[in-house]
């Protein structure tokens, strides 16, 4: 349950139908939303509208160890956080779906969205000294509030041709945010500062994709992909008063990316074939305007992908694959200010970030006996460009403890090779399962030279070989009374990383729901993380620096209630989402 952004499929039956959802939760999750379609045999009209009030509380905990403190410096410090993240969301879609005659569609929506939020969170640092009498707590208090608004406009064309499966379709999408946040820093110590970020960005797409079937078993692909898009940050910091010009930048982000594609597939007796080819051409503008830093980047690649399917009988088959895929940075990854709730653990977004590349192979098997279904899956990625978050000094102070910002750089190649496999089982009409597995090991190369504070050079090897391992398990039972009793279980083991380590993970969903009303609605009660221990945590050693451990809870546990009504309209008589093309542009464009 929660707010919808959806477009709904085109009515079986003409006239009204409709969903209607309402929730409440603890911590606060309450909303209210509902979807209304009316079709003619001229058009089919839609909205979607939603809202939602909603607490999501956080905490984080870094333990670290000072490895050679400065006279009369902490040698050990606890920072606590606790967080307190309210928002308020309306989300508003309208839309119409003109069927232009038997073969011919053409669909327009425009969907708004407003959201306020406050993040109020408070950091406690307990410094330790060799010197225990000097030991003593600093607070840090950040009240953060923010608003987005979001407009964005779509545009659908689809043309069938005689032929089945022979079609052209045409999208193109604006939309225009902005983001602006503020935030009032107190600390019991360096006083009061305050930030002010702005962002703004604007994005367009295109796409065409057209679709010719060749014969009885073959079928040619063939379209085109524009996003354009441009972001602007600006973010001021001060410190009582005065501009901290290490945190202040003004960045805009300018991406161009344009690409087209080909792909031809065939089946010959067992053997099915799906090859492609996409060429993509991308120009990005860097302009960091606080420092007149001014950045292009140009680069053309070609992604080709090659499918080959075998069946060795009714109930199984062989596959091999191969694609190359693209892994374009985003968001807080190439923003050189995300957070500074902390002034001496900064994370720092690094805007002259290049893509990465995975060329990925893939060998698979899938068999059925009886009530089994196993695929499994043996396959190697090698990847370069990866994206290695580095800690590094700043030669920054505060009370003499070293202010450590973390980066992420493009260093590191990475060659990761697994065995994966999914069980799907139904040991009777009332229980179905479904496992996964995957274990891999990760081979990571790469070093990063740089000069710091003091002018000095220094090298960080990130060299560093690991196995890991992952699993899940989905139970859903049909009880008594027809109550569906669903349980999600997942495990992600431990995991080196280039500078320590990350810490496995457990963590569990149980869900309850029952048709009532003759079927028309549905009562549905869901615990999100049962045990509330989703929890991210790792290991960090900086040689002659730092030895720390972290863990950071994003949402705690979570308890909802919802209720859905509908009419005029079955249960599986499934919503659509509006056509979403990945952010990375990459390897799955397949039209």
């Amino acid at each position: 349950a929660g707010i919808l952004n959806i477009i709904l499929k085109k009515g079986k039956n003409l006239g009204f139908n409709g969903t209607f959802i309402g929730a409440v939760g603890s911590p606060k999750n309450n909303s209210i939303s509902g979807t209304l379609n009316y079709k003619t045999k001229k058009y089919n009209l839609f909205t979607n509208q939603g809202y939602a009030d909603r607490n999501s509380p956080g905490n984080a905990l870094i333990e670290t160890q000072y490895l050679n403190p400065k006279p009369n410096s902490p040698v050990f410090i606890t920072e606590t956080r606790d967080n307190d993240r309210f928002s308020k969301n309306y989300n508003g879609n309208l839309g119409i779906e003109l069927f232009l005659n038997e073969s011919t569609s053409w669909t327009n929506s425009i969907n708004y969205r407003n959201s306020d939020g406050n993040n109020l969170e408070n950091v406690y640092y307990d410094n330790v000294y060799t010197d225990v009498s000097k030991n003593y707590t600093r607070t840090r208090i950040n009240d953060e509030d923010s608003e987005n608004e979001d407009v964005e406009y779509k545009s659908s064309f689809q043309k069938k041709f005689k032929k089945e499966g022979h079609k052209l379709t045409a999208d193109l999408q604006f939309s225009s945010n902005i983001d602006n946040s503020s935030a009032n820093i107190i600390d019991s110590e360096n006083g009061t500062d305050n930030t002010i970020n702005d962002q703004t960005r604007k994005r367009q797409l295109y796409q065409t994709d057209y679709v010719l079937p060749i014969g009885k078993k073959g079928q040619f692909e063939a379209g085109y992909r524009g996003n354009f898009s441009n972001q602007l940050t600006d973010v001021i910091v001060y410190e009582n008063g005065i501009i901290n010009t290490n945190y202040t930048n003004k960045l805009e982000y300018i991406e161009k990316v344009n690409a087209f594609y080909t792909q031809y597939g065939l089946k010959v007796n067992k053997f099915s074939y799906l090859l492609g080819l996409r060429w993509e051409g991308t120009n990005v503008d860097v302009n960091q305007f606080t420092t007149n830093d001014f950045n292009k980047k140009k680069y053309n690649n070609f992604f080709p992908s090659a499918f080959i399917t075998y069946e060795v009988s009714e109930e199984s088959s062989i596959s091999l694959n191969y694609s190359r895929r693209i892994f374009r940075p985003r968001g807080r990854m190439i923003n050189p200010f995300s957070s500074y709730s902390s002034n001496i653990n900064i994370f720092r977004g690094n805007p002259d970030l290049d893509p990465s590349m995975t060329d990925a192979f893939d060998f698979g098997y899938l068999n059925k006996w009886g009530k089994f279904l196993l695929s499994t899956s043996l396959y190697v990625n090698n990847t370069t460009d990866v994206f290695i978050f580095a800690r590094i000094e700043s030669g920054d102070y505060v009370n003499g403890v070293p202010v450590i910002i973390s980066s992420p750089i493009n260093i590191a190649n990475e060659l990761r090779a697994g065995f994966e496999f999914n069980l799907n089982y139904s040991p009777y009409k009332w229980w179905k399962l479904n496992s996964n597995f995957n274990f891999f090991s990760i081979n990571t190369e790469g070093n990063y030279t740089y000069k710091d504070f003091n002018n000095k050079e220094v090298t960080q090897i990130f060299d560093k070989k690991a196995t890991s391992w992952s699993a899940k398990l989905n139970s859903r039972v049909t009880l008594p009374h027809k109550i569906d009793w669903q349980t999600n279980m997942n495990y992600n083991g431990d995991q080196k990383t280039a500078q320590g380590k990350s810490i496995g993970i457990f963590a569990m969903n149980l869900g309850f729901s029952k048709d009532i009303m003759k079927d028309k609605a549905t009562l549905a009660f869901n615990i999100n993380d049962v045990f509330n221990s989703r929890k991210r945590k790792m290991e960090t050693l900086i040689p002659g620096l730092i030895q720390s451990y972290g863990e950071m809870q994003h949402g705690q546990r979570q308890f909802t209630l919802s209720f859905t009504y509908r009419f005029n309209k079955t249960k599986n008589e499934r919503e659509r989402e509006p056509r979403r093309e990945s952010e990375d542009g990459g390897g799955d464009f397949q039209g």
